[in-house]
């Protein structure tokens, strides 16, 4: 389903497939294996192996079917393959012949598939297709940074709004917080902020929200962030869906450089749903035995929801030097090293507290301060100083068809 931004345009919708064949029915075949596949979103159009005309909008993926005219097939993929932009090109062949593979392959074709479709290798072959899209949407964006938990207590929402507030007061940029503890609403209280709206109307309107909408319902603090809040009461939580989360999501990081999302202290649809949208997730714990062994549930429990690429980054906060449990203990515990260290300064977060004044006013050259301005200086992106990997090259697309066509 696309979201459109304030003027109306496209920010986010499922893959364009075009389907290349001569025979009517055997397109049909194809786009129906096609429509039983409900990951990633695809929209199907069809044409005939005639060449392309030019300036015509192009497609996520071309799927060229290999079961009659080959050379007009053929002669359709090098053209769509020479396009700038192209599409990525999908040969589908009814039989396995290597001296056909070699020629597809060298006419440009990124996949071979096989007729009948295979749904489990059509659909993974799109989700890559649709990922490199998604990655290359949000580098496009602004940083998604989620920070989360499985333990209370241990200062998710105090690292939520303070890194937000370091990115705006430190580093001057466009920054929105998106409080997801439901329940507890917690980060509006510790901004000493009493939201008018919350992101519950966003919930009713389906799949028209736009960019007026949503920045009705934030409210701006006095540093200039802004926070998307959590409903008022508490059963109206229950209203608020991983699709209303996705959507708000994707379009804060059109608006704004940087958005931190206050995941809570449990994990359900609506923390996923901010998780896969992430460029970086930040799990924070403590010393303690028990934060300790919670994180590693943590560990267990996101290895099996199999987000892609995104890894947690561990944030030590309320760091002692002197305490028994030490760093190592906890890296070993977890299996991965910490990212970051908050030192314990509770007399500082007092003042805040007190005060009703962000940290930056009461306590700038404090050690949680500096500290958090260091990670926020970690989390910005840095200019590409490399070039990108190539793509792979004939003979390793080649090998890899010959190995799946044994």
């Amino acid at each position: 389903m696309p979201i459109l931004g304030s003027k109306g345009e496209t920010i986010y919708s499922g893959l364009r497939v075009q389907l290349v064949g001569d025979a009517p029915e055997h397109r049909a075949a194809v786009k129906n294996a096609l429509a039983a596949i409900t990951e990633p979103r695809l929209e199907v159009v069809e044409s005939e192996t005639r060449l392309p005309r030019p300036g015509g909008e192009t497609p996520d993926v071309t799927m060229v079917m290999f079961n009659g005219n080959e050379e007009a097939a053929i002669a359709y993929l090098e053209a769509q393959a020479a396009q700038s932009p192209r599409p990525a090109m999908f040969a589908l062949l009814s039989g396995r012949s290597p001296v056909l593979m070699k020629r597809l392959l060298r006419a440009g074709a990124d996949e071979l598939l096989f007729l009948p479709l295979d749904p489990a290798d059509t659909a993974r072959a799109l989700l890559k297709i649709s990922e490199a899209r998604w990655r290359t949407e949000r580098r496009e964006g602004g940083v998604v940074c989620s920070v989360t938990s499985v333990v209370g207590g241990v200062g998710v929402t105090t690292v939520t709004a303070n890194l937000g507030l370091a990115f705006r007061v430190v580093l001057d940029r466009r920054v929105a917080l998106l409080d997801l503890d439901h329940q507890a609403g917690g980060l509006a209280i510790y901004l000493n902020l009493e939201p008018e709206m919350t992101i519950l109307p966003l919930s009713r309107l389906e799949r028209k929200l736009d960019s007026i909408q949503l920045e009705s319902a934030l409210t701006k603090h006095p540093s200039g962030l802004y926070m998307l809040a959590a409903p008022k009461r508490i059963e109206e939580a229950e209203l608020i869906s991983d699709l209303t989360v996705g959507m708000v999501l994707d379009l804060m990081r059109q608006l704004f450089d940087f958005v931190i999302v206050d995941c809570g202290d449990h994990v359900d649809e609506n923390t996923v749903a901010a998780w896969e949208r992430s460029d970086h997730l930040f799990y924070i714990l403590q010393q303690s035995v028990s934060a300790a062994r919670s994180a590693w549930r943590f560990v267990d429990l996101f290895e099996r929801l199999g987000l892609g690429s995104l890894q947690p980054q561990y944030i030590l906060n309320r760091w002692r030097p002197s305490h028994p449990i030490g760093e190592k203990q906890l890296e070993s515990t977890l299996g991965h090293p910490l990212f970051a260290r908050l030192p314990a300064d509770e007399r500082t977060l007092e003042r805040v507290e007190i005060s009703g004044e962000h940290l930056w006013q009461v306590a700038p050259h404090s050690h949680f301060a500096r500290a958090l301005e260091a990670l926020a200086r970690r989390i910005v992106p840095q200019p590409q100083g490399e070039a990108a990997a190539p793509a792979a090259g004939f003979m390793a697309r080649l090998r890899s068809a010959l190995g799946a066509a044994s």
